[in-house]
C-alpha cells in the first residue's frame, strides 16, 4: 500500500490496475482512494459469454450455446479462470492444444470445472 501511495521517479509513470469484486473490503482498509478511477465492469450475459467463446474458439461448434448459457451472469474474470481450468483437461496439460485449436474443451469437463468454481 505505501508503494501505491508513494509518487513515481521523476520522469517515471506507474499504472496500477486492480480488479475485486469486495469494493467494500478496499475501502475499508483505506486502499480504494489510492485510485483515481473505480470503473464497474458487469457481469456477462448469455450472449456476451458467447461472443467470447466464438472469439476464442476453444469449444466446438455445437458446445458454444450450452457453454454460454451456464456462464450467465458471471463476472469475465472468472469465466476466463473457468476456462483455463476446462483446457487443461483432465488429466492437465492439454491448454496449448485447446487455445492453438488442434482441441476443444469437453463440455462435460466444462461443467466440472465451472461446479468446482461456483463453490469457491
Amino acid at each position: 500500500m505505501v508503494l501505491l501511495k508513494r509518487l513515481p521517479p521523476k520522469g517515471k509513470n506507474v499504472l496500477v490496475i486492480g480488479t475485486t469484486s469486495e469494493l467494500n473490503f478496499l475501502d475499508s482498509v483505506g486502499v480504494q482512494d489510492a485510485f483515481s478511477v473505480t470503473y464497474n465492469v458487469p457481469t456477462l450475459k448469455t450472449e456476451d459469454a458467447k461472443k467470447v467463446l466464438e472469439q476464442l474458439k476453444v469449444f466446438s461448434e455445437e458446445d458454444i450455446d450450452t457453454a454460454a448459457e451456464a456462464l450467465n451472469d458471471m463476472p469475465i474474470k472468472k469465466m476466463y479462470m473457468v476456462l483455463e481450468m476446462a483446457a487443461q483437461g483432465e488429466e492437465g496439460g492439454e491448454a496449448e492444444a485447446v487455445y492453438s485449436g488442434k482441441q476443444t474443451i469437453s463440455i462435460s469437463h466444462f461443467h466440472e470445472c465451472l461446479q468446482d468454481a461456483v463453490r469457491y
